[in-house]
């Protein structure tokens, strides 16, 4: 049965109403999810009549199931109370075939278990995880993936409910789809081909269009030699009928010789990143790689060098992992990395992979993936049969019908329903802020949030009030994948960059040159990429509308759970405007498995030095009702002056009548504790 099980099963949303689970197989299946208490007794199943409903076949040998158990009793599942979770398979007689789930269980049970919390008491979050991103110098060994952390928890808490973790919310980058190890890429390509059943190609011209005649209407990912993709990203062609300008695919990342591309890759590198199937391994041996066909081989090698061992060790915590995934309620939120790196950054960027029809179908391969091994699973409510139907199309399309891959590329791009939000006590509300951003100047950075987002925002919030004891005290966690409330000093740093950077381009001979070439921006734009200056602070009027919005949704005091930056902090702040006043903490742990080199974690460290105190931040505007102000101080870790921590670690938050009172770092050097006075 294992050879069949792809991927999974893995804890989705889980509520009084409903719980989920998900999983990837590789031949169809009749299932049904039973959910019983320690003692057998059931206490809800999945109805197999819906099935259909709650499967997709996205390829040849690819089914993907979320299957969703509703309680027998009206007053729903049970609160604090532990319960277990089962899969059968059913046969054409009815009768049953329990799937062996006996190496996911925790302690003496038989099946992987979970809790439903009355009040939130402990939550793990975490964000940022690249198979060979673990750290070597020397002075310190490979740290393991910090995610395998939240394994050791349960192991210790799994009967004690008190302290086990009843969420683990991953906060972006879930996947490194530019980023990918050499090896990886080698076992991926190959594994893609199997589960989709094709060799999925890559478009190079518009469908209405005729191309130069050097230039074939597809790409074949497999003629690209290994370590080579990120030339065949950055080569130009010109397409006929669609005007004269060149074009390449628009993506901008600086690690892309083994970016993913198909769908297939996409996916497979979801079913390895969730700890499944032993036998999927990298290629580990170079002169095995090698032999398959590598672009520029020393390059290449050096690569290979640097990745094996930190891959390595990810690889070894994979069955973790998996134990871990199945056992609490999994909640994920996209980002960049789980797309390409600096998606979505500008609206130059989005303008140029738009209109690349390369780039624009590796993004959309991106999101059906992300829908399929993530999203779909956060709340299956949020997505229509609309959408589904054109994914499964796409994927299931033998003939390449161009009417179905546009339908495809455009819904995709277009799809507004990555956010999400959990009834919680306190409540949980995921924001995207990728594919919600607004662009006042194609080269400048964005308005993560636009206008209807944040409408959105003001509707999730009204859902959670309807029937729940929220009221201004209620403390709620916003995920935000970057910080809210950043660490003042780098930000500091990026702003003055920008700032000098606006300088020069003022000057008349720069101004005049971007005008003549319709590039207005472009230096200013090109800082932009290079600093990776997408924090809510690198927009103020962004910033402003945001932390206004929850003003007016009368919330005093927030929680933001953020990753994304590679280091982890946690900090007291506040905002004031218009005379409110918006207390909030900054709980930011990342990364799970992607640590800063040597040299940057000693600029880290010199950072941290002069963010001592309260750091105070205005836009300094001379009438009273325009005038904002925002203050942060970071918090020192327990026992030490330690402010920002750059290792790989998972956070582990611990709730005290619906406030957080502690946010502690799970490190390869043990736990650091924050206290949150």
């Amino acid at each position: 049965m294992t050879e069949i099980i792809l991927a999974g099963p893995i804890l989705r949303r889980t509520t009084k109403n409903r719980v989920c689970v998900w999983l990837a197989t590789a031949k169809p299946m009749s299932l049904r999810l039973t959910i019983t208490d320690i003692h057998d007794k059931t206490l809800g199943q999945s109805d197999t009549n819906d099935l259909n409903k709650h499967c997709v076949q996205l390829g040849k040998n690819l089914w993907i199931y979320l299957l969703q158990a509703k309680p027998d009793e009206t007053s729903g599942y049970p609160v604090d109370r532990l319960m277990c979770y089962r899969l059968d398979q059913v046969n054409s007689n009815n009768t049953t075939d329990p799937l062996d789930l006996a190496d996911l269980a925790y302690g003496s049970l038989q099946y992987p278990s979970f809790f439903i919390p009355s009040k939130l008491k402990h939550l793990l979050h975490g964000s940022c995880r690249k198979p060979h991103g673990g750290f070597n110098s020397k002075t310190q060994k490979f740290m393991p993936d910090a995610l395998s952390h939240g394994h050791s928890i349960l192991k210790e808490t799994y009967d004690n409910l008190e302290l086990r973790p009843a969420l683990l919310l991953l906060t972006g980058d879930q996947i490194y789809a530019d980023d990918v190890s050499i090896s990886l890429l080698a076992m991926l390509r190959q594994q893609a081909v199997i589960v989709t059943g094709k060799q999925e190609m890559l478009p190079l011209i518009n469908s209405p269009y005729k191309s130069d005649p050097s230039t074939p209407p597809h790409l074949n990912p497999s003629t690209i030699p290994l370590h080579g993709r990120k030339l065949e990203l950055s080569k130009k062609y010109k397409p006929s009928g669609a005007g004269s300008k060149e074009i390449d695919s628009g993506f901008s990342s600086g690690e892309s010789e083994n970016h993913l591309f198909t769908f297939g890759e996409f996916a497979t590198m979801y079913i390895y990143a969730f700890g499944n199937l032993p036998d999927w391994e990298p290629l580990w041996d170079w002169q095995h790689l090698k032999d398959q066909g590598v672009t520029n081989p020393d390059d290449a090698k050096k690569a290979w060098d640097s990745q094996d061992a930190p891959l390595h060790s990810f690889h070894s915590t994979l069955p973790q992992i998996r134990k871990l995934l199945a056992n609490v309620p999994t909640y994920m939120i996209l980002d960049d990395h789980d797309v390409t790196d600096d998606w979505n950054i500008t609206g130059d960027w989005y303008d140029g992979v738009r209109d690349s029809p390369m780039g624009r179908r590796i993004v959309s391969n991106a999101l059906a993936a992300y829908w399929a091994f993530q999203a779909w699973g956060n709340d299956p409510d949020n997505f229509d049969k609309d959408l589904i139907f054109t994914i499964t199309q796409q994927l299931n399309d033998d003939k390449d019908n161009s009417d179905i891959a546009d339908r495809f590329d455009l819904h995709t791009w277009k799809c507004r329903g990555w956010g999400f939000s959990i009834p919680t006590e306190p409540p949980v509300i995921a924001i995207d802020s990728r594919t919600q951003r607004q662009y006042e100047n194609r080269f400048y950075p964005a308005l993560l949030l636009d206008r209807y987002a944040l409408d959105w925002l003001r509707v999730e919030w009204a859902k959670l009030k309807t029937g729940q004891n929220i009221d201004g005290y209620t403390c709620p966690l916003i995920i935000t994948t970057t910080p809210v409330m950043g660490f003042s000093t780098i930000e500091f740093f990026q702003q003055l960059a920008l700032w000098l950077t606006s300088q020069v381009e003022n000057l008349t001979a720069i101004h005049y040159l971007e005008k003549l070439a319709d590039k207005d921006g472009f230096i200013t734009g090109w800082m932009v990429n290079q600093l990776d200056a997408e924090s809510w602070s690198s927009n103020k009027e962004g910033f402003v509308n945001f932390l206004d919005t929850l003003g007016l949704l009368d919330i005093n005091r927030c929680a933001f759970l953020s990753g994304d930056v590679h280091y982890a902090f946690t900090a007291n702040a506040s905002f004031n405007y218009q005379n409110r006043t918006l207390q909030c903490f900054q709980l930011t742990s990342s990364s799970l498995c992607n640590e800063p080199d040597d040299k940057q974690s000693r600029f880290l460290e010199k950072a941290a030095s002069l963010d001592k105190g309260i750091k105070t931040h205005s836009n300094g505007a001379l009438l009273s009702n325009k005038r904002w102000t925002a203050k942060v101080e970071l918090l020192e870790i327990e026992n030490s002056n330690i402010r920002v921590k750059a290792e790989c670690n998972l956070g582990l938050v611990e709730f005290k009548a619906g406030l957080p009172i502690s946010h502690t770092l799970l490190t390869g050097e043990g736990k650091l504790v924050f206290r949150i006075p």
